[in-house]
């Protein structure tokens, strides 16, 4: 397994960027001296990037597009998988499963992608070929709110005056979240206190963390480490998330890419992911 200071990616601005990102960048007083400290970076940079990797020789790339809700559960999959199989080296990137499948339909390369629904696995099936599709784990809806706040109840999302944030129309957080306002039978009211529509689930969680809205609509998963603020309200609706991955079929590394979604799979895959909050795949739900 590489360093700590190896991060992920996200792509939820819908760039892929680089693989390692050793620190934010710091802001220098006007009077540093630039061409110095440029002179520096060239001789240290090489080193440093070389050290965060920690790539090593003989081990071979998988890399995995996934769903922005699974940052966690992957991450920890990454690390289970390659102490198991050392000769593969994962890289993750994550962002809403929506932009994922456009940048896949625009060519991007990877080996494995891992939807929050079944919708977008489609659409990258209209342009790419893919192998070895499975339903990995379902997840179900909360509503989200301030421990602290007056929202206590899901009808009160739709209350005159209360900020609401969504994943947005196409984000599958977004559509499951509209599906099950439409359930419940507040989708217009709701919908017209919606002060923000995200990228993906992330978003949600974060403008909610920031104060800038009172309640919204999550995974139950995405809550986890956020108690200490906000609150879930369970969601009386027979509304599930199925996650479903496949691999590409002109991935550059297809064994790694097979041996990754099989491990995803496999029941120390599935213990990891229920260690997150997932259940197991539900393939009776009503909705997709």
């Amino acid at each position: 397994m590489r360093s700590a200071r190896r991060t992920t990616r996200n792509t939820s601005s819908g760039t892929i960027g680089s693989t390692c990102r050793i620190a934010p960048r710091p802001s220098y007083h006007p009077a540093v001296r630039l061409p110095i400290l440029a002179a520096k970076l060239a001789l240290v940079l090489p080193l440093v990037l070389s050290l965060a990797c920690g790539k090593s020789s003989g081990r071979t790339k998988v890399t995995v597009f996934a769903a922005a809700s699974l940052t966690e559960s992957f991450a920890a999959l990454e690390r289970a998988f390659e102490a198991e199989h050392p000769e593969y080296d994962v890289e993750l990137a994550f962002a809403g499963s929506q932009l994922l499948a456009t940048q896949l339909l625009e060519g991007a390369r990877a080996d494995v992608f891992a939807s929050a629904n079944p919708e977008q696995i489609d659409r990258v099936a209209t342009g790419r070929e893919l192998l070895h599709r499975t339903r990995f784990a379902s997840n179900r809806l909360v509503a989200v709110v301030q421990r602290d706040g007056e929202v206590k109840k899901i009808e009160q999302l739709g209350a005159e005056g209360v900020r609401v944030v969504l994943a947005g129309e196409t984000v599958p957080a977004g559509k499951y979240a509209r599906l099950a306002l439409a359930e419940l039978g507040i989708a217009e009211a709701v919908e017209a206190n919606v002060v923000s529509n995200e990228v993906d689930v992330r978003g949600v969680i974060a403008k909610l963390r920031a104060g800038e809205a009172d309640a919204g609509i999550a995974y139950a998963t995405d809550l986890r480490g956020s108690e200490a603020q906000l609150e879930g309200i369970e969601l009386a609706v027979n509304v599930h998330a199925h996650y479903e991955l496949a691999v590409l079929g002109d991935a550059n590394n297809p064994s790694g890419g097979q041996a990754f979604a099989a491990f995803v799979t496999s029941d120390e895959g599935q213990k990891l992911m229920q260690g997150f909050g997932f259940v197991a795949p539900d393939s009776t739900a009503k909705h997709d």
